[in-house]
């Protein structure tokens, strides 16, 4: 038996482990309130709540997720969510 020190991945066609998820998560949280600022608008490439959305949900779709990190994703989702339909009044009102 070898002592490599392998990360645990998926198999084929299976989920990676919960424990992979924290760090991606705490970047999406920062990124999606920096969206939510709006200083996204700014970046010569804005990122929008769309770009996001699709990254949380691969994340959720590639992972088992444990009930924590679940709740985290739907705040995640429920901000990007509120985000956007406050864009479309925002503009309107210029």
């Amino acid at each position: 038996m070898r002592g490599t020190n392998k990360q645990p991945t998926a198999q084929r066609g299976g989920r990676r482990p919960a424990s992979l998820v924290d760090s991606q998560l705490e970047h999406l949280e920062s990124m999606v309130q920096y969206v939510a600022r709006g200083d996204a608008g700014s970046v010569l490439v804005p990122l929008d709540h769309e770009y996001w959305e699709k990254r949380i949900r691969v994340l959720e779709e590639t992972h088992e997720l444990i009930v924590s990190q679940r709740k985290r994703v739907i705040k995640l989702l429920d901000q990007l969510g509120s985000e956007a339909q406050m864009k479309p009044g925002q503009r309107t009102a210029a």
